[in-house]
């Protein structure tokens, strides 16, 4: 009687790559897929001529007194006026400079207050032009026109006058010169944390205001003869 003739086994088909390559992607450390997936990306970027470059925000050109208004800060900027000496707006100038002072409309349209001196109005205007020294330059001051109150809190809605100033050398800027100044506005960023406040950081221009300088006077009644006096402006009161 003869041996049994052993049952053939089909033949097992050789792994194919998929499944060598799902094998293999096991044994990668979860980490490393985004680094492949990065290089992949670019591969195939570059072999399409590459990334696209990001279009930069148009800088708007504004006439004075046009306002600009954003998510935080509305703002226009009103007149530039140059004086020796300024100390009501909280700028002092010393020998061989001068005091540039901004008039400027402001309203914060957020939802809670805004300091405008180390905060708002500090980051959202730069004068340009004035020399290196004054490039991106933070003004020395802000002052509320009405009272001069130095730093003033900017309540949410309600519109401020207020003076931006910047101590210049004196032979930066005369009287009839036209100075550039920038407006930027700030991009919210809010804490990850329970105990982050949010603030507004990051500041890019978004606007440019051309104006001619004005001559300050020193003596605001100097202009007005008749302000000095008052019954100058009525002959008969002296009667």
């Amino acid at each position: 009687m003869s041996d049994p003739t052993p049952t053939e086994q089909p033949a097992t088909a050789a792994p194919g790559w998929w499944t060598r390559l799902s094998a293999w992607g096991q044994r990668i450390p979860t980490g490393w897929f985004a680094s492949i997936l990065t290089g992949v990306f670019l591969a195939v970027t570059a072999a399409f001529g590459g990334l696209a470059p990001v279009a930069e925000a148009a800088v708007e050109s504004l006439a004075a007194g046009e306002p600009r208004v954003g998510a935080q800060l509305g703002l226009s900027v009103e007149r530039a006026v140059l004086f020796d000496s300024f100390p009501q707006s909280g700028a002092y100038a010393g020998e061989g400079e001068r005091v540039l002072a901004l008039l400027i409309n402001a309203e914060n349209r957020w939802s809670e207050p805004l300091l405008s001196s180390n905060g708002a109005i500090e980051q959202a205007l730069r004068v340009e032009g004035l020399g290196e020294a004054l490039d991106d330059a933070a003004p020395a001051a802000v002052a509320r026109l009405d009272d001069a109150t130095l730093g003033p809190w900017l309540q949410p809605g309600v519109p401020a006058e207020l003076v931006v100033t910047w101590v210049v050398p004196a032979a930066s800027v005369a009287e009839g010169d036209t100075v550039s100044i920038t407006i930027r506005e700030a991009k919210l960023e809010k804490g990850q944390r329970l105990t982050s406040d949010a603030r507004w950081t990051s500041p890019a221009a978004v606007a440019t205001v051309e104006l001619e300088v004005i001559a300050g006077d020193a003596d605001p009644d100097a202009a007005d003869p008749d302000a000095a006096d008052p019954d100058a402006a009525d002959p008969g009161a002296a009667e």
